[in-house]
């Protein structure tokens, strides 16, 4: 029986879309022809992870990032930003060309936010399929505005990357409420890392895990976050940072807080061993956080998203949220977890409960059928 052949396109602007579609990728490699249109963090991880693969081709984008405001795109900011300044159309053309000659026509495309991918979709007429989080804002009735930001440039960007899309996906952890006239996007539990899934909780009391992503600016020196989880004598802090000079963990000693890069290899056991995560407001982590029942103490940087994600923490009593990490807050966060813990455990109309990529798999192959 010939094997279907698949164009995925992956976001690579920080981990969080490069994790979140990987088991629908390691699926469809033991039962289809596989190209993934990958850039930065993506394009790195997935080379390496399929590199002996001889099912999945992995091929390098270059992607333009459209600066928002809560007006909408801001193209103006777009134009003189450092991750712009690369020969994105010479990237693109050698990708599409090999995409001619190596792929052809595909059964299927698939993308997480890359729009290469779709414009390739888009050549040939073949179903474009799109995975994100942002889709929900087509069809959600959310607060227009949020400290200081909206969605509109999310909206923008859907419109300009994917005008046309067989099916939408929107991936959650939880609910959304829609709106009257709204497009037509499918809701599915947010995507779960194998070792999340897996995953057997066995927390300590003091045991805090922090999280800074190293994808947006963040407000905070490490000094300063340091110095203010190490005033919480009684707790423990496994505090993740992003790569760097600046990061470096041999810069920070404190007897009652520990510093790692990301990708370290310890991240896995804090989370089973920890009570509370304080983190910046991200898709990835709070949803893993909801599926474990771990409360959060959510810190919402740049886009309205995070904000939104923070918003629905806070309001649920999932946990707080706090513009930065301080140390009378994480005061009020500690004291207050185990009520926070129970909340998740007994709530029925918030979260979106489930393993995402298990019935979104079963979506897609009925698609290909």
């Amino acid at each position: 029986m010939k094997k279907h052949k698949i164009l995925y396109g992956i976001c690579g602007l920080g981990n969080g879309h490069t994790y979140r579609q990987l088991q629908i990728v390691e699926h469809f490699s033991s039962i289809a022809e596989v190209m993934v249109f990958a850039h930065d963090n993506s394009y790195e991880f997935y080379n390496n992870k399929f590199k002996d693969n001889p099912s999945v081709k992995v091929v390098e984008v270059a992607i333009p990032f459209y600066a928002g405001n809560k007006n909408g795109i801001d193209f103006e900011r777009s134009v003189g930003l450092p991750i712009n300044q690369k020969d994105i159309f010479k990237i693109n053309c050698a990708a599409l060309a090999r995409a001619s000659k190596e792929l052809g026509k595909p059964d299927l495309v698939i993308t997480d936010y890359e729009s290469v991918s779709a414009q390739y979709a888009y050549a040939h007429s073949v179903p474009l399929i799109t995975i994100d989080q942002q889709s929900k804002y087509l069809s959600g009735d959310f607060p227009e505005e949020l400290a200081g930001f909206t969605f509109k440039d999310e909206i923008e960007r859907l419109h300009m990357f994917f005008p046309k899309a067989t099916a939408r996906i929107a991936c959650s952890f939880f609910k959304v409420p829609l709106r009257p006239g709204g497009d037509e996007v499918h809701f599915f539990p947010s995507t779960l890392k194998d070792s999340v899934v897996k995953m057997k909780r066995s927390p300590r009391k003091n045991s805090v895990l922090v999280y800074i992503s190293s994808a947006r600016e963040f407000g905070q020196t490490p000094e300063e976050i340091i110095r203010a989880c190490s005033t919480q004598e009684s707790s423990e802090f496994h505090v993740f940072l992003g790569q760097g000079e600046l990061y470096d963990p041999r810069r920070f000693s404190n007897s009652n807080v520990h510093v790692y890069e990301h990708g370290n290899s310890k991240f896995d056991e804090v989370m089973q061993e920890c009570v509370g995560i304080v983190s910046t407001a991200g898709h990835s982590l709070l949803s893993e956080a909801m599926y474990l029942g771990i409360p959060v103490y959510a810190i919402p940087v740049s886009p309205y998203e995070q904000h939104m994600n923070a918003h629905v923490i806070s309001k649920n009593g999932f946990g707080i949220s706090s513009p930065k990490i301080d140390s009378k807050r994480l005061v009020e966060f500690i004291e207050n977890i185990p009520q926070f813990e129970k909340t998740i455990g007994s709530d029925t109309g918030v979260l979106l409960r489930g393993v995402g990529q298990d019935s979104i798999i079963e979506f897609l192959n009925s698609l290909l059928r």
